[in-house]
């Protein structure tokens, strides 16, 4: 694994487009997710969320234009497809630590 904090954002992404529940090996085991008014933190709580919206949304991410790297933290502005037809807007910050991420928030523009 990279320790480049692009490289593992776009493993991220690469693991949701996938369907890939390993997208959870990315996180720290004391990672914290934190979005719509609510925050997961560690391994089981975050396999909880992505398994559950991985089974329900099919979420299928693109990036709109490049990622944004400051250091150990990376911005991605992103559409999100489901598997219902719709598309949501948003934006993910990323901060890793070492070849992890240590935290992800995301802000959701539209749905």
């Amino acid at each position: 694994m990279s320790s480049d904090p692009a490289a593992i954002a776009k493993a991220y992404f690469s693991r949701i487009r996938a369907r890939d529940l390993g997208v959870v090996d990315l996180f720290h085991e004391d990672a914290r997710l934190v979005g719509l008014g609510d925050e997961k933190a560690g391994h089981d709580a975050i396999r909880e969320f992505y398994g559950g919206v991985i089974e329900r949304a099919g979420p299928t991410p693109s990036l709109v234009g490049d990622l944004l790297v400051a250091g150990n933290r990376v911005a991605a502005e992103i559409l999100i497809e489901l598997k219902d037809g719709s598309t949501i807007h948003a934006v993910d910050l990323f901060e890793i630590d070492g070849d992890r991420i240590r935290s992800l928030s995301y802000f959701i523009a539209s749905h």
